[in-house]
């Protein structure tokens, strides 16, 4: 953002001196100045908070933990929750219940297919941070 600094200080000198200065009223002419630096000034505060914000973005690349499944780690996609208040990714969760057997992989309580519960609440939280963060996608 400093060349985008540099480059719009460097217009703002053009635009100055660029003005015709109205005859004999220097008083005039310094008042359009201040107003053209003024305009510039705001236009450059913004552009300098907006590449702020981007960077902070940037910075924050890391996945939370809980929108993370219990048994992959990546991001769930269709998250459920189990009868002992686990969330898990459903793919994932009915391959362990096919493969491993019928329990809870962290509780080890018993669990069966049909007592899955789609998890909305999670989904919507999940839905909302891709959104915000669509890098994330691909994490």
């Amino acid at each position: 953002s400093s060349g985008i600094n540099a480059e719009y200080g460097e217009d703002l000198e053009r635009r100055k001196k660029s003005q015709a200065p109205p005859e004999d009223d220097v008083v005039e002419c310094d008042q359009q100045n201040q107003d053209l630096e003024h305009t510039y000034t705001k236009h450059l505060e913004t552009l300098n908070q907006m590449f702020a914000e981007l960077d902070d973005r940037r910075k924050q690349r890391d996945v939370p933990d809980y929108l993370c499944g219990k048994i992959s780690f990546e991001i769930m996609k269709e998250p459920v929750i189990t009868p002992s208040g686990v969330t898990y990714e459903r793919s994932d969760l009915e391959e362990h219940l096919q493969r491993v057997g019928h329990f809870d992989p962290l509780t080890r309580v018993a669990l069966k297919r049909e007592k899955l519960i789609p998890n909305l609440a999670m989904k919507e939280v999940i839905e909302d941070f891709l959104e915000n963060n669509p890098w994330a996608e691909y994490y």
